[in-house]
Order: C-alpha cells, then sequence, then structure tokens
C-alpha cells in the first residue's frame, strides 16, 4: 500500500465511487506508483461558468492529493475546438470559428489560472483512428459522414446502466444516413462545421466524441486510471468514448476509475447559456476573490449539485480563516518540521472518502480555530505545518505560505 507523502506519514486507503460499478471502491492504480487521469474540458464558445470551474477545480484537487500520497500523476485536460456549437457562435458573432475558439481557449486558461488550477493539454491525431474503426468493422462511412455501428459494441450502455431499449428513448443525431438510431457520429463533413482537414470521406471535422479518445489515447495510452466530467456527460458522451476505446484496443476496461460531478444550480435549474442563467468565472471574480470562490466550489461533496445561493457563506468562511491565521502564527513562533498526526488523520480521512472535501473544510477550519488554544507553542508549530499541508492540497490560500 502506498504511504502518503513523508510530511503525512499516515496510511492511505483511499476509496472512490466509481460510476461503471455504482460503488465506493478501493483505489488501486493500474501501474503502482503512477496515475493517468483525463478529464474533460469545454468546449470553447464563450466563457466558463462556475459549472464548469466546480468540475476543473474538483479534479485539480484529486490531482494534488494523488500526488500527495505519492503518485506520480500524469492529468490531462482536453480543450474542445471543433464543434458545431462553436461554429455557430462564430457565425453569430462574424469571426472565423477558429478565431473564436482561440479567443476563448486563452480566456479559459487565464481564468483557470486566477482559480489556481493550470492543468491543460491538447492533441488532435483522429483521422487515424476512425479509419481503424472503420477497417475493425465498428464504423462505417456515408456520403462524407462516418458513424459508429453501435450493433459492434454489446456493452453500449454500461456507464450509464442503460438497455438498448432505454437509450433508444432518447435518440441523437437523426439522421436517415444512420443504420441504427443510436448510432453516433465520429466524422462530420465541411457542411457541418467548418473543417480543416483533408480526410478519406472528403474535407471535414472529428465528432467531439472521437477528439476525446484520440487524446487519451496518444498521451494516456489504451488504459488508463481515471475519467472525470460532469454527470451530464455518462450519455452519451463517455458511452460513446468507452465504445471507441474498447473497440479500437480490444482491452477492457477503457478507463478503471469513471468519476462524475453533479451540477451548479441557480435558485434550482441548472445554469446554462441555453437558459440564460449562466454565472461566469469572470463574472463572480468581480466580487470574490479566486480562493473565495474555489471555497465554495469545494463546500459541496462533488457528486452532489449545488447552488449558488451558498457562495457568500463560503465567502465570509474563507474570509475568516484567514483572519484567524495571524493568532495561528503568533502561537506557533518558529517553523516545525514536525507534524500534528492526528489533523493529519481526521483530514486524511475525509479526503480517502471518495474526495469528501465539505468534512476536509470543516477539519482545516476546525483545525485553524483551536490552533491559538494550543498548550505549547511546538504542538501549535505541528498544527500550522499540518495546516499548510492541507491547504496545499484543497488549493486554499490562507496566507501562511
Amino acid at each position: 500500500m502506498l504511504k502518503l507523502a513523508s510530511h503525512f506519514s499516515l496510511p492511505s486507503r483511499l476509496v472512490v465511487f466509481n460510476t461503471l460499478t455504482q460503488s465506493k471502491e478501493l483505489f488501486v492504480s493500474l501501474r503502482p506508483g503512477k496515475v493517468k487521469m483525463f478529464v474533460c474540458g469545454p468546449t470553447v464558445q464563450d466563457y466558463i461558468h462556475l459549472g464548469h470551474a466546480r468540475t476543473y477545480i474538483f479534479y485539480d484537487v484529486v490531482a494534488r492529493y494523488l500526488t500527495e500520497l505519492g503518485y506520480k500523476v500524469r492529468f490531462v485536460l482536453n480543450i474542445t475546438d471543433v464543434d458545431e456549437r462553436i461554429t455557430e457562435e462564430a457565425q453569430r458573432t462574424g469571426i472565423t470559428p477558429l478565431a473564436l475558439a482561440r479567443k476563448y481557449s486563452r480566456y479559459f486558461v487565464e481564468d483557470m489560472a486566477k482559480l489556481k488550477a493550470d492543468t491543460i493539454c491538447r492533441f488532435e491525431p483522429m483521422i487515424e483512428q476512425v479509419s481503424l474503426l472503420i477497417r475493425k468493422r465498428h464504423a462505417y462511412a456515408m456520403n462524407g459522414w462516418v458513424y459508429f455501428d453501435v450493433s459492434t459494441f454489446p456493452n453500449f450502455g454500461k456507464l450509464s446502466h442503460q438497455s438498448s431499449s432505454e437509450l433508444s428513448l432518447r435518440p441523437l443525431e437523426l439522421s436517415v444516413r444512420k443504420r441504427d438510431i443510436l448510432d453516433f457520429a465520429l466524422w462530420h463533413p465541411e457542411t457541418l462545421v467548418e473543417g480543416k482537414w483533408v480526410s478519406p470521406w472528403g474535407v471535414g471535422s472529428p465528432s467531439w466524441h472521437i477528439q476525446d479518445t484520440a487524446v487519451t489515447a496518444s498521451l494516456l495510452g489504451p488504459q488508463y486510471d481515471l475519467h472525470g466530467g460532469a454527470y451530464e456527460l455518462i450519455y452519451p458522451h463517455h458511452e460513446a468514448e468507452i465504445a471507441e476505446g474498447e473497440s479500437l484496443t480490444s482491452l477492457s476496461p477503457f478507463v478503471k476509475y469513471w468519476v462524475h460531478t453533479g451540477l451548479v444550480n441557480i435558485k434550482g435549474e441548472k445554469m446554462s447559456k441555453s437558459r440564460g442563467n449562466v454565472y461566469t468565472v469572470r463574472d463572480a471574480l468581480r466580487t470574490y476573490s479566486g480562493d473565495q470562490l474555489r471555497m465554495f466550489l469545494l463546500s459541496r461533496h462533488y457528486r452532489m449539485d449545488m447552488d449558488l445561493r451558498g457562495i457568500d457563506s463560503a465567502a465570509k468562511t474563507y474570509s475568516r480563516l484567514k483572519r484567524m491565521t495571524d493568532k495561528c502564527r503568533r502561537a506557533a513562533g518558529v517553523a516545525s518540521r514536525d507534524y500534528d498526526d492526528d489533523f493529519l488523520q481526521r483530514f486524511s480521512d475525509a479526503m480517502n472518502d471518495d474526495f469528501d472535501t465539505p468534512l476536509a473544510l470543516k477539519v482545516l477550519g476546525e483545525g485553524v480555530a483551536s490552533t491559538p488554544n494550543l498548550r505549547s507553542t511546538a504542538a501549535a508549530a505541528r498544527r500550522l505545518a499540518s495546516i499548510r499541508a492541507a491547504t496545499r492540497i484543497l488549493g486554499v490560500d490562507l496566507g501562511l505560505s
């Protein structure tokens, strides 16, 4: 079993809720000491909102914690910059899709840097994968389109735990070109998305689904440890990725742990551009600091939906804790190389139970509040060193560095 990094000196028994099995499982990476993880990034047609930020901040904490446990983590977050929605927005605003995608990709990177989450990669070798799926008879071309043939993948629906008959009630991409209502596009002709690639099926663009599969195959290999994203992506996007990945390699599972976040709502309604109730990160940063926003977005368990109404309370909690750290420093005196094992045990217990960040924040708050009352400066110094380690994992700066 892996040990926490030396300054924690505590055993790790991390359990993770796996959407694929609908149960909590002990986390054991495919390769000892190494973790490969991927998160679906935004389609860069506009500024990201707090719903997006919640997802990316949570997986940033996951990567930080896995690193603290001693794993060598490779974390890839993909930006989707070729999509019908980008083309539609570009046409509406009068600029090219490529220029629009570059603009909002840059803004995404800037916004995430302010929220202290900065692991982003992009890669795009997709024509080869689509061609291989056709050769393996998992896909077919039709009038410039290429579709995945779901009938060749009997396990389609295993992530969302739905049968083919249940999925057929949620039809996608209705078209007379498809052999089956569940088949999904791998390649779009130039008429749909402004294409920049010449392919065996004509000039066109890869679909959203195959873009992520190509990225992970190129950067993480045929199998990897953890795939993240909001739960609304389970079907069809993540089902499609599993079908593509396992059909390409004949290896299963494509991903060992599927981990999904809940949504951020406004007055009980999902935040989305189509509803006109978007609260962007840029909007929020006009009122709150990046640390306050991180505190808010980690204040509810990642698998549960949360509402924007809690943001003021979280911001006040952060500000109160930061004010209290001056007393902690005075109580601690000289910095310590030792740690408070009891505090770290409680913090680790929270994080090891499916990344329970609300409980971890509670432990952090109690630790800060009680530090000035400890009996000795040595005990306060050990506690303060431990609090620094906890804030490093959560990415919340209380001014202790």
